[in-house]
Formats: C-alpha cells, sequence, structure tokens
C-alpha cells in the first residue's frame, strides 16, 4: 500500500539515521535517498482514492500534493544545511521523524487523530532542543531545557483545547440548537490554534526556543508544523463559517484579532537584536496573516490562506537557512556585532533580503501574489481591516530593515569569520529561486488550489 508506505519509509529512516550516530556522510545521504524515494511515492499516490486503515481514512487531493512536495523541499534544504553547518546529530533523524507523522497528517481526515499527532510532533520537537552541535560548546545552559519545556507545556495545552474543541464541533453538529457548543468549540480552537503556532499573545515560548536552540530545530518547526498546522485548519472552512454564524460579531472578531496579532507581532519584532528571536517574530507575524486569509470563510479566503501557507514553508526556511550560516560563520546572532558582515557573505545577505521582502508582501516575490489578494478582501470587509494588514507590513519591514542595515555598513568585519560551505550557498540560491518563481508565475500554484472550494462535501 502506497500510503502506508509513504508515512512509514521516513520515520523508519529516522530510526535508521539515529542509530547510525557519527556516521555524518552516511545518515546525510540516506535522508537524501529518502527524500527522493518520498518524491517518487507522493508523485504516484492516487488522487481521490480513500483508503481504510484500521479504522482510519487515508486519502489525498491535489492540493494535499502540492503541500506534501512544499514540505519535502523544505525539510530537505533545512536538513542538507544542518550537515554541512554541524547543527547536532539529531535534526536528520527528528526531521524525517516529522516528516512521515506531517504526512500522515496530510493524509489522514480525522481531526482527533490529527490533533494527537501534533502532540506526537511537539514530543518530537523537544527532544531535538537539548541537542548541540557537533563542537565543544561548552555545558547546556539550564535556560534551554527550560525553554523546551516551556515548549512542551504550551504544546500540552494546545492539543488538549484542539481535542475539546473538535469534541464540542461535533456536538455543535449534532445538535445546532445548542448555541453554547458552537461557542465554546469557537474559542477553544481559536486557543489551541494559537498556542500551537505561536500567533500573539500566544507566543510567548516561541522566541525563547528559537533563541536556544538550533537553526534547525526551529526551521523544521515553522516550515512543517506551522505549515501542516495551516493545512489542517484550512480543512475546515465550512465548519468555522457554522461556527462563526452563532455568534453576531464572530467573523468580525476572529478577523481582528489577526490583524491585531499580525501588527503586535510586527512591533515586538521591531525591538529585538538577535536575529533568531526575530526570525521568530517574523514566522508569528506571518502565521496571523495567514489566519487573517482563513477566517474570510469563503472560497478565495481559503484560497489565499493555503496559497500563503505555501510561501510561508519556504520564505522561512530560508530566513532561518541564512541565520543558521551567520551563526555558524561568526558564532554569534546579536545584530550589532555582525556589521560589515554582507560584504564577506553576499549570498547570505541577499538571502536574508529576499526574505524579508516576500514576507513583507513586496513584488516580484511569492509573498506578494497572495498578500494582494488578501488586501482586495480585506477592503471589502473594512478599510480597517487593510489597514491593520498595511501597517503590520510596514512596521515588520522597518524591523527586519532595522537589523539588515549594521549587515551592509562599510565597516571592518572584527568578528572572525568562516566562509559557509558551497553546498549551503545552493541550498540559499535554490530557495531564493524558488520564491521569485512563486512570485513571477504563480499559475502552476493557483491552479491547484482553484480546486479548493468551500463546499460541505469537500476537503
Amino acid at each position: 500500500m502506497l500510503a502506508l508506505l509513504f508515512i512509514a519509509l521516513p520515520i523508519t529512516m529516522a530510526l535508521y539515521t539515529f542509530l547510525l550516530g557519527r556516521q555524518r556522510n552516511l545518515v546525510l545521504w540516506a535522508a537524501m535517498v529518502t527524500l527522493l524515494l518520498e518524491g517518487y511515492l507522493c508523485a504516484n499516490l492516487p488522487l481521490g482514492q480513500p483508503v481504510r486503515l484500521m479504522g482510519a481514512i487515508l486519502s489525498l487531493t491535489a492540493v494535499d500534493r502540492m503541500f506534501l512536495y512544499v514540505l519535502l523541499l523544505a525539510t530537505g534544504a533545512i536538513l542538507w544545511v544542518a550537515h554541512w553547518l554541524h547543527q547536532g546529530e539529531l535534526p536528520i533523524p527528528i526531521g524525517l521523524f516529522i516528516l512521515g507523522v506531517s504526512n500522515a497528517i496530510v493524509l489522514l481526515d480525522d481531526p482527533i487523530v490529527i490533533s494527537l499527532l501534533l502532540q506526537v510532533i511537539g514530543l518530537a520537537i523537544v527532544l531535538a532542543t537539548v541537542d548541540r552541535p557537533q563542537e565543544p560548546v561548552g555545558l547546556l545552559p539550564i535556560s534551554a531545557p527550560m525553554a523546551g519545556l516551556k515548549y512542551l507545556i504550551t504544546m500540552t495545552l494546545a492539543g488538549v483545547a484542539l481535542l475539546i474543541g473538535f469534541l464540542m464541533m461535533g456536538q455543535f453538529q449534532e445538535m445546532p440548537q445548542q448555541v453554547f457548543y458552537a461557542k465554546l468549540a469557537l474559542g477553544l480552537l481559536a486557543i489551541g490554534f494559537g498556542l500551537g503556532t505561536a500567533v500573539v499573545p500566544f507566543h510567548l515560548w516561541f522566541p525563547d526556543l528559537a533563541g536556544h536552540t538550533s537553526t534547525a530545530v526551529t526551521g523544521l518547526l515553522t516550515s512543517l508544523i506551522q505549515v501542516v498546522a495551516m493545512l489542517f485548519l484550512g480543512r475546515f472552512p465550512v465548519s468555522l463559517a457554522r461556527l462563526l454564524q452563532q455568534s453576531r460579531w464572530g467573523s468580525q472578531v476572529l478577523m481582528g484579532g489577526a490583524v491585531a496579532a499580525a501588527l503586535l507581532a510586527a512591533l515586538l519584532a521591531s525591538g529585538q537584536d538577535r536575529w533568531k528571536r526575530l526570525a521568530a517574530y517574523a514566522a508569528s507575524y506571518d502565521v496571523a496573516v495567514v489566519l487573517c486569509a482563513f477566517s474570510l470563510t469563503d472560497t478565495p479566503g481559503l484560497r489565499d490562506g493555503m496559497f500563503l501557507a505555501v510561501h510561508h514553508g519556504l520564505a522561512l526556511a530560508l530566513l532561518w537557512v541564512c541565520i543558521g550560516v551567520m551563526e555558524w560563520s561568526t558564532g554569534r546572532d546579536d545584530v550589532a556585532g555582525l556589521v560589515g558582515v554582507a560584504y564577506r557573505m553576499p549570498a547570505v545577505a541577499l538571502g536574508l533580503v529576499v526574505a524579508t521582502l516576500s514576507l513583507a508582501g513586496i513584488p516580484p516575490l511569492g509573498g506578494f501574489v497572495g498578500r494582494w489578494a488578501l488586501y482586495t478582501q480585506a477592503l471589502a470587509r473594512g478599510w480597517g481591516y487593510l489597514a491593520g494588514l498595511l501597517l503590520a507590513a510596514l512596521f515588520f519591514l522597518l524591523a527586519m530593515v532595522r537589523a539588515l542595515w549594521p549587515t551592509v555598513l562599510p565597516t571592518e568585519q572584527t568578528v572572525p569569520l568562516r566562509r559557509p560551505p558551497w553546498q549551503v550557498i545552493v541550498v540559499i540560491a535554490l530557495l531564493i529561486v524558488a520564491l521569485l518563481l512563486l512570485g513571477m508565475y504563480p499559475h502552476p500554484i493557483l491552479k491547484v488550489l482553484g480546486t479548493v472550494a468551500v463546499t460541505p462535501g469537500g476537503r
């Protein structure tokens, strides 16, 4: 059965690469071969043919297949860079394990099981937080396991909220006259999703985790787990619309809250002096924008949200890769200590600029396509929504420019610097090209998303 093999292969290879330990080259090529085989299996999985497995139903749509390709690309880029930058022993096993569970989430159609699988992924991330680079760095600071513990507690709360929320949604579908179930389900789902994806004000665990773990771990969190969570949320537009209909101001509150979350995340980013914490707020800002699109609860909003979720996986992968290269090359990630570094690593600086402009929605990059459509729909809902989104984009862009400015100053670099491997530069170039193609030639993606519709029977 191809679907079962598609899920089991990366999980099995995760155990295999973990047992190989310090055979780094063998681990890397085992992971790359696994990703290539996953791509082949993904291309051969039949569309629209549900398969029952131990009571669960596995099915694949064209949109699901597109997201699977994005997950494979992001995983390959992050794991390849993690190997060449010596970012610990666990990123490849943990990354393959997360990929396998993510494949299961994409193929499954049971929200309760998916909520539990998201908790399993959270546990895997906690294991990776205590992994250290393969070079002597001294003792593990107490703040690192504390950040992992905070993440574990947050994911547990998020899972409980999602489980109860979906149970309440089921109760409301059985008894539509019980409006209480609808309101409770909507609140719990919003809290669970906000905690799991670090949407402001549920973001407090994310900057600390990003600051104390490798960029590979945080890249997996943003480019895989957050993307899968957004795809998961986008599967229930009809149920979400029915829940919102039970509250007079439900839709306005949800959309207004998403706009406010994006604005606050951009403002908080402006006060950061470390690149890893800044990137964490960038991810929170972008997730809030996607949530804003989903809150429209109509077909155009669902399509925009899906497109922005695809963009999120690629743009955040590029951002974390570039930050990881700077940290590996200089041994630091503070803004003040990276003065003039762009002159010695121009490819990395270009990657940071491209990721920043794309996340801010500047043409001709991928972020512009989805945001432009979102802006037009926000304007149709009211000037306030559009103004909030534009202000959030402006503040985010200013925060990133503030961090980028010291890197381009014509000052002699006093920090010792190692030249990044060419294998890493190739990955940065590929991700830049992917964002450019997403912005200039979005038609293949939009064509696939054209099959998305808010219909009671659609997935």
